[in-house]
């Protein structure tokens, strides 16, 4: 399945227990021997609706009909495609997932132990810092998280640690617990020397040290920040060079402690340094987060964008804080993000804010945030000239550059609207600063007739009989024996996910291999999410006489098709015009 071998994907799903992950998200309380129930966390609910079941790592809402495994929990919780999904359980589970699968299955493996090599060493290390963190609570590192304030519960939250005085403390730490040099290079924790390659060296020194996490909590690399006013080598940060589990550009600090928040507050606040991001943390906004020592990436935003549709920045108030936010608002504005800026009194940071305002000050400063498009025109009034028709109008071009990268219709004219409405010009002035073809396009939508909306498709019914003959069969291999011989598999057919499900348990009853039936019913799940199917895996209906239950099913499930049939062949009939047709028809429904 997506060119991750099937025995990989089912070593995960036999890893990640559904009710342990599930947990982590839902709070969860036992309803039966393997039946565990809990809020919804796809829809408001004030009764819990949603069911988790152990025994076949299935859940369901019975509220808003959303079901499936482990995978597909995952899928829609965290708005993942199924190929990052699983990578992400199997980064929680330790499973390694071969790189390359189609290509020569020992490179792969390889290539997989390597990487699970460096999040071995990142762990270590990160281990060690922390650590000589510990053990040195008069030492530099600790006295400075001391004076700004840092208590011990968020010191151990973000893993925050300090780098070995020694040249080789690390190198020699790792050497003990059998990592080879070269690995150590790979991972980007340790230097050669320029003039003997054979010495080797810890990349990180007497630093202040700030763990960077993935998604789900592991190591993948360091920002090592110095306490010195004029470091030896000139730096005041030295960061983890990019390795083969991490890229700058695709991750953010925090985001595996931010990544629920995100959900409960509908809003990440996007900050400049890991210390605005722990301040934003501490004063209850456990959904801030931060770029990795470089500006924000469209990768970064594309991350975001799973997890919500509105950000705050909290970017410094100097020019190099305008620039960051001019910024973002190009990359955030195309993926249709609402984006708001946080403008802190007295040109102060939120680390300060917070040590010198305490909660409610950040509390303050992130309600009171302001439209993008507020922040961008007082900005220009700073450098043009409003009182002047041409200064404005420059700043209306700038405006406009910014609104071209707007892709949907209603926000653009919305944001025109307001864009007017602060430049104190006519909608139709913003709108000629648009390029030709853009602004030709937005009259046109807007004088045309509104396209008629989109009706969804309606859900497929199914009858009652067919969804008891599912339950049969996942009840007992004697009942799907018998649905075998009763009812056909080309009578049942195979092209709903019902059907398939049924056919996946009769065979697996056939050739003794019952406790299949679910895994593959499953599968199906992850392609198409069917709640009938997820309902059923977790009801556990069973049946006082299962023989004379398939019999009558079989009955009523014959009877269903039949109606359908002539229910089709009366709709045929009454537009049918010719005589001959007509009566071959009328026929057929008879016989039916």
């Amino acid at each position: 399945m997506a060119g991750i071998p099937d025995e990989t994907i089912q070593e995960i799903r036999e890893r990640c227990n559904i009710v342990d992950v599930v947990g982590g998200f839902v709070q969860l309380r036992r309803a039966g021997a393997n039946s565990f129930k809990g809020l919804c966390p796809f829809h408001q609910e004030k009764t819990p609706s949603f069911f988790v079941d152990g025994a076949r790592q299935s859940y369901h809402c019975f509220g808003c009909g959303k079901g499936g495994d482990v995978f597909r929990f995952f899928m829609d919780k965290e708005n993942l495609p199924f190929v990052e999904a699983v990578k992400l359980l199997a980064g929680r589970a330790g499973v390694i997932i071969p790189e390359n699968a189609s290509g020569d299955p020992a490179e792969s493996r390889k290539r997989a132990g390597e990487r699970e090599r460096i999040y071995q060493i990142n762990a270590e290390l990160c281990s060690l810092f922390r650590k000589i963190l510990r053990d040195n609570p008069q030492g530099r590192v600790a006295q400075y998280l001391k004076k700004r304030g840092l208590p011990q519960e968020t010191v151990d939250l973000f893993k925050i640690g300090a780098a070995p005085e020694n040249w080789t403390t690390g190198v020699d730490y790792l050497r003990g617990l059998g990592f080879r040099d070269d690995e150590m290079v790979a991972a980007g924790v340790a230097l050669r020397g320029h003039k003997d390659p054979s010495r080797v060296f810890d990349l990180f020194r007497d630093r202040l040290v700030f763990t960077i996490e993935n998604e789900i909590s592991r190591p993948i690399g360091f920002s090592a920040r110095s306490l010195e006013a004029n470091p030896e080598d000139g730096r005041k940060y030295v960061n983890s060079p990019e390795t083969p589990i991490f890229k700058k550009s695709r991750n953010l600090y925090a985001l595996s402690l931010a990544r629920q928040a995100i959900g409960r507050h509908n809003m990440a606040i996007l900050c400049e340094g890991q210390m605005d991001a722990i301040a934003f943390h501490r004063a209850g906004f456990a959904c801030a987060v931060a770029p990795l020592g470089s500006a924000f990436t469209p990768e970064q935003a594309q991350i975001l964008k799973r997890y919500t549709r509105s950000v705050v920045l909290a970017f410094d108030a100097d020019s190099a804080g305008e620039k960051a936010f001019l910024r973002a608002a190009e990359i955030l504005l195309p993926l249709s993000m609402g984006l708001k800026v946080m403008r802190i009194p007295g040109g102060k940071d939120p680390d300060e804010l917070f040590r010198n305002g305490g909660a409610d000050a950040v509390a303050e400063a992130v309600t009171s945030a302001a439209p993008w498009l507020d922040v961008l025109v007082e900005a220009l009034r700073r450098r043009y000239d409003f009182s002047s028709p041409v200064g404005r109008g420059e700043a209306a071009g700038v405006v406009a550059s910014y609104l071209e990268k707007v892709p949907d219709q209603v926000e653009l004219e919305v944001y025109v609207s307001e864009s007017a409405r602060l430049l104190q010009v006519s909608e139709n002035a913003v709108y000629s600063k648009l390029s030709g073809r853009r602004a030709q396009s937005t009259r046109r939508e807007r004088f045309a007739d509104a396209p008629p909306p989109e009706v969804a498709p309606k859900r497929k019914k199914y009858p009652a009989a067919m969804l008891t003959l599912l339950e049969l069969a996942l009840s007992s291999s004697d009942a799907a024996r018998k649905i075998a011989e009763m009812l056909p598999p080309e009578e049942l057919g195979n092209s709903d996910p019902v059907a398939r499900a049924i056919n996946f348990s009769v065979n697996a009853a056939l050739n003794g291999e019952s406790e299949t039936a679910v895994e593959e019913i499953q599968k199906l799940l992850v392609e198409e999410p069917t709640p009938e199917i997820s309902r059923i895996l977790v009801e556990h209906v069973s049946f006082a006489d299962a023989g004379r239950a398939v019999e009558e099913c079989v009955a009523d499930f014959r009877r269903s098709v039949r109606q359908e049939k002539r229910r089709g062949l009366t709709r045929k009939l009454a537009l049918c015009r010719d005589e001959s047709e007509r009566n071959a028809l009328l026929l057929e429904i008879q016989k039916l």
